[in-house]
């Protein structure tokens, strides 16, 4: 009976150890079922997508559509491959998102089959002290002006913050007003780009240069400076959120913790 136990024991512990591993690892999804990474955090693969490029300077786009669940916060997610492929060039490019305290890392795609991801806990990647942050914001602002003269942006429309760790120092943009104009409804447009200072990769702007990427045109400035002085935006702290419709414009405000 007490080996019996022993052996049983064993194979809990070993079962328990195989779930928990699963960070850290590379990890197989294959489309349409539930995979439970720890013992808070289910991944599903739902779909692909696919997006050819215009021109042969422009990388293909492989997306894979995730849904991610963890206690009662449900999310669908996006991950995509970047593909460029001509006589002096092919390449491929993975993507990695970030939800709640996890990153998710695309390692490989099997289109309308399965991926490969590596999962992480963002704790890892801590926040810079404030009198580091102004000197790392500098270089990056030196890089991307560097990499892309074409791209203007204002610093005052985006949050910034800067991270690092014994690997990686990371400069984040985070646009504070995420706007959709009603030609682009339904587009996925991105907002926000990273700077990683030590192997000199913007993202997204070297995956698929500033396709997807809400450049706002003057008479769009416009309509979103007038909202932001009609409701008095933002709300910081929140995610601030304005969709332009035929006749109004509806705003969403929210957080973790926070819905309006």
């Amino acid at each position: 009976m007490t080996r019996l136990f022993t052996l049983l024991f064993l194979i809990f512990s070993l079962t328990s150890y195989s779930q928990k591993s699963a960070m850290n690892h590379s990890i197989n999804l294959v489309l349409n079922t539930k995979k439970k990474i720890d013992d808070a955090l289910y991944i599903t693969l739902t779909r692909f997508s696919h997006k050819n490029p215009i021109d042969n300077k422009q990388a293909s786009v492989s997306t894979a559509h995730l849904t991610l669940l963890q206690e009662n916060k449900e999310d669908d997610l996006i991950i995509s491959m970047y593909h460029i492929e001509n006589k002096q060039l092919n390449n491929k490019q993975y993507e990695s998102v970030n939800w709640n305290n996890y990153t998710i890392l695309l390692k490989k795609l099997s289109y309308d089959e399965s991926i490969d991801i590596v999962i992480t806990k963002t704790e890892d990647l801590k926040k810079t002290r404030a009198l580091e942050k102004n000197k790392l914001i500098q270089q990056a602002n030196k890089l991307i002006a560097s990499k892309y003269s074409e791209f203007i942006f204002d610093p005052k429309l985006y949050e910034i913050t800067t991270w690092a760790n014994s690997k990686k120092t990371i400069v984040k943009y985070r646009r504070i007003i995420r706007f959709t104009p009603l030609n682009k409804k339904g587009e996925n447009l991105k907002y926000d780009f990273d700077i990683n200072l030590i192997d000199k990769r913007i993202s997204p702007f070297d995956f698929w240069t500033f396709d997807r990427f809400y450049i706002p045109t003057t008479k769009d400035q416009e309509k979103i400076n007038f909202v932001i002085e009609a409701f008095g935006l933002p709300r910081f702290g929140f995610n601030n959120t304005i969709l332009e419709e035929h006749d109004m414009y509806s705003i969403y405000i929210d957080n973790e913790v926070a819905f309006g």
